[in-house]
């Protein structure tokens, strides 16, 4: 019998990879987003491979802290060249990477809402702290 190879499923890693960076299992994610763990496990395996409804990929993308826009490119709804995004939806992008990063522990952890200003401000330092650069 021949081993079948499958083929990759960019989304199920995408979605594995989140999943680890938050460092939070596939019970934990179907207690906060109300999906099954049962379908987050085929998905990021890829034996499931028809994309989840819209309202799912809000839910997780809310989870993850990564925008919907992002999660509906790893989907194949569309490229990434499809899509321009704003200087707003660039330091928005930015600023949830920031709130997100489990190895960035300086001070106390950021709460509350911000302006853009304050938003752009906070991942300057990052990106400064960490010399990464998450906006162009």
């Amino acid at each position: 019998m021949k081993n079948k190879l499958k083929e990759p499923f960019p989304f199920g890693d995408f979605l594995k990879k989140l999943r680890a960076r938050k460092g939070v299992s596939l019970k934990k994610v179907e207690e906060e987003t109300g999906i099954s763990n049962a379908y987050l496990s085929q998905l990021e395996t890829g034996e499931r491979r028809r994309l989840p409804k819209p309202d799912r990929l809000k839910a997780l993308a809310n989870y993850y802290n990564v925008s919907i826009q992002q999660l509906l490119e790893k989907a194949g709804y569309y490229e990434e060249e499809d899509i321009q995004e704003t200087k707003e939806q660039k330091i928005e992008k930015a600023f949830l990477h920031v709130l997100s990063d489990q190895s960035f522990k300086y001070g106390t952890r950021l709460k509350g809402k911000y302006d853009l200003d304050a938003k752009r401000f906070i991942v300057e330092m990052y990106e400064k702290l960490t010399k990464k650069r998450l906006m162009d």
